[in-house]
């Protein structure tokens, strides 16, 4: 529902794209692990049999090499960043963007694709077959709107499940839709290396499916460590969500609140290897739900190391 992974590409932008000021190319590549343990019955890589459609999910584990590759070009003159990555943020997500920096603050936007997103063909029967989800979209920000504390972020994405067999065989089902998240934060400094980023959002899925149109609202806080080379960035999100209408299979509205909470650090320079950079973190996330088949949680663990250009 609420996605905690803190883009690393977003550091890399905030820990290295600030610093170019002439124009011309510059390049993060590295790679590293990313660990998942994760119970969600509707997740497409976990597990594919159970016992009842009522039952709570079975945790899963899995392990993926994950690559991270930001490309950067300053053009000064017009005072823009051009950039195209993949990284961890979501495993196969690739970014096109441009960040534009004003007199005061900046402005982002961004197109992305992925397509290695994995769901059941039927979630709701007990030997389930996985497919492909392709979702894209376009995420744009206002950083820092007239000099001052506030950030405004709005992302449209849209969905595209291969092979929706629940779907088809219940129009209440379908997934197939587009989701709208509108986001801002304040910005509060704590001295020379501390700043802490309230912040709130409201989400909503327009599936074509009417069980399956969502609202989400959410607020947390972030607490972010600058000092020397090092960033630590800490999370904690709490959100509702609810659905637009009953489930034909449980009879019921989704009602879900749920928290999250995430640390990610990135080093510069790690002992003393010039240019080098190392990331890791972890992310918890736990979903509630009156519907015992919809509760989730999900532990990701991941580590990576790269080099500057």
């Amino acid at each position: 529902m609420v996605k905690i992974c803190s883009a690393v590409l977003c550091m890399m932008m905030l820990c290295s794209a600030d610093l170019v000021f002439a124009d011309g190319f510059t390049a993060d590549i590295g790679g590293g692990v990313l660990y998942i343990n994760k119970s969600d019955n509707l997740w497409g890589r976990g597990k594919a049999n159970i016992s009842s459609i009522n039952a709570k999910p079975q945790s899963a584990d899995r392990v993926y090499p994950i690559p991270a590759v930001l490309l950067r070009y300053r053009q000064d003159s017009l005072r823009n960043t051009y950039y195209l990555g993949a990284t961890h943020e979501d495993y196969g997500r690739i970014v096109v963007g441009v960040k534009h920096d004003l007199d005061k603050g900046a402005v982002d936007a961004a197109l992305f694709y992925s397509f290695m997103g994995r769901e059941w063909e039927n979630p709701y029967i007990l030997n389930r077959t996985s497919t492909g989800v392709k979702s894209f979209g376009l995420r744009t920000g206002w950083e820092r709107i007239g000099g001052g504390p506030v950030s405004l972020h709005y992302t449209i994405s849209a969905r595209i499940v291969d092979n929706d067999v629940s779907g088809n065989q219940n129009p209440d089902l379908k997934r197939d839709g587009t989701t709208h998240r509108l986001s801002a934060n304040y910005r509060i400094k704590l001295g020379e290396s501390f700043t802490l980023m309230p912040f709130a959002a409201y989400e909503r899925t327009f599936a074509e499916g009417k069980a399956n149109r969502l609202n989400v609202a959410s607020g947390g806080v972030n607490l972010i460590l600058k000092r020397g080379n090092l960033t630590w960035t800490n999370r904690l999100v709490g959100y509702y969500g609810v659905t637009d209408t009953t489930h034909p299979y449980y009879g019921d509205n989704r009602r879900e609140p749920g928290y999250a909470i995430s640390s990610l650090l990135v080093l510069k320079d790690p002992f003393d290897f010039k240019k080098y950079f190392l990331t890791c973190g972890f992310m918890h996330e736990q979903t509630f739900s009156n519907i015992s088949f919809f509760e989730k949680r999900s532990d990701v663990t991941f580590l990576l190391m790269g080099y500057s250009f």
